[in-house]
């Protein structure tokens, strides 16, 4: 995957990177540096992911597997971008993947639909203004000649994370058609606790001890790998038929996505698994299955499915698999729990917080404005059918019609 890393120094505007207000002078910034292959910035990451105010799904360990994985499979280009002081010290690192969407190349934030929060890296104390960021695009563009994209489509970023801003929020945006919801614990973590195992106990503990007919009902993790490859197992095959069950097209059998949970999920020996796939068993038989990675005290849930045989379904083996995912994070003493994007009723129930997002549509040239128009049109009228129940219903229907399927 790795190409000839392409580089360009360049002197930059004066005010470009600056510190912070409270700091006398502007940061001395030297050069853009612009990179194909990922162990090229490998230094440069690993710095900046030390400090920079991030989501788990800009570390390493999350987007080197995903390149190597799905990212190679779907033909993903990396393209990182780094800007440095004269001191050559690391002030910002851009990870995006160009991609063919039809006769446009669509430079997007690494990780794909794999990735709920995107987020630059961004060191901390140096304020990057609105024309910052156009000319660290910009000078990518420039470096790249003709492998450069036609089109920036940035999406699903929030306006700040975890107190920080978030630089591209400055640049011309527009609403994400979903939000990222969110459980915040830390001093509440006690009053969660008691909340969660009190409401709605009584009906939920009937369900559980129904479903206590199959056998005991026990909550496992991939804790070795003969458990991992079992929890994984379960999980595509419950996910793939709840998809189809709903009309929508399931892409989960193409190895790529295997090898991608196989790599996050499977450690090396005397090593934990970068992610938990715990999964809820009844006797033999898994029921549930919901997997995350923690990272600086938020546990960011990423996968889940569970077993659609009406007789389990209507136990609410996800929810029951939920409830002891949250009391087990909240003996951890994490700061956040991150369900993900999009809306479900279990996150109207257990987040607290609703965390908007924005997509960022910068054209490269009059191919790149005609790919941002009827981009953005898309995302406005998936906004518009996410918002309306009645459209959304129909919209399903018409999907399931497309797919020779009964509308349901």
């Amino acid at each position: 995957m790795a190409s000839q890393a392409s580089q360009d120094r360049s002197s930059t505007p004066a005010g470009y990177g600056r510190r912070a207000a409270n700091s006398p002078a502007a940061a001395p910034l030297l050069s853009i540096e612009v990179w194909r292959d990922p162990r090229a910035v490998l230094p440069v990451w690993e710095e900046l992911e030390a400090v920079a105010a991030i989501s788990v799904y800009q570390t390493r360990a999350f987007l080197l597997p995903w390149l190597a994985t799905l990212g190679a499979a779907r033909n993903i280009a990396p393209l990182f971008v780094v800007a440095k002081d004269r001191q050559a010290r690391a002030l910002a690192l851009l990870a995006f993947g160009i991609e063919k969407s039809g006769i446009f190349r669509v430079a997007r934030f690494l990780g794909g639909k794999e990735s709920n929060i995107n987020l630059g890296l961004f060191r901390p104390g140096v304020v990057f203004g609105r024309a910052d960021i156009e000319t660290l695009l910009r000078q990518s563009v420039k470096s790249l000649g003709a492998e450069a994209p036609d089109v920036f489509a940035l999406v699903n970023q929030p306006r700040e994370w975890r107190g920080t801003r978030n630089p591209f929020a400055l640049l011309s945006h527009q609403q994400s058609p979903s939000s990222a919801y969110v459980m915040t614990l830390g001093a509440k973590t006690q009053a969660v606790l008691a909340t969660v195992l009190r409401d709605p106990q009584k009906k939920l503990h009937s369900k559980e001890l129904r479903l206590a007919r199959l056998g005991r009902v026990a909550l496992i993790a991939n804790d070795t790998p003969k458990l991992a490859r079992l929890i994984l197992n379960a999980f595509f095959a419950q996910k793939t038929a709840r998809l189809r069950a709903q009309g929508i097209e399931a892409n989960l059998a193409e190895p790529a996505m295997r090898a991608f949970l196989e790599k996050l999920s499977l450690a090396p020996p005397g090593q934990s698994p970068f992610l938990k796939f715990y999964a809820l068993t009844a006797g033999d038989r898994i029921v549930a299955t919901s997997a995350g990675a923690l990272y600086r005290g938020c546990f960011s849930g990423m996968v889940n499915s569970f077993d659609i045989d009406p007789e389990i379904a209507r136990q609410s083996p996800g929810e029951l698999l939920l409830r002891k995912l949250i009391v087990d994070q909240c003996e951890a003493k994490l700061d956040m729990l991150d369900f993900g994007v999009g809306k479900a009723q279990y996150k109207s129930h257990y987040c607290d917080v609703s965390v908007p997002l924005f997509d960022t549509l910068l054209p490269v040239g009059d191919k790149g404005r005609i790919f941002a128009f009827y981009e953005s049109m898309r995302l406005r009228l998936k906004a518009a059918i996410k918002a309306n129940r009645i459209l959304f219903e129909n919209f399903r229907r018409l999907q399931r019609l497309l797919q020779g399927q009964p509308p349901g």
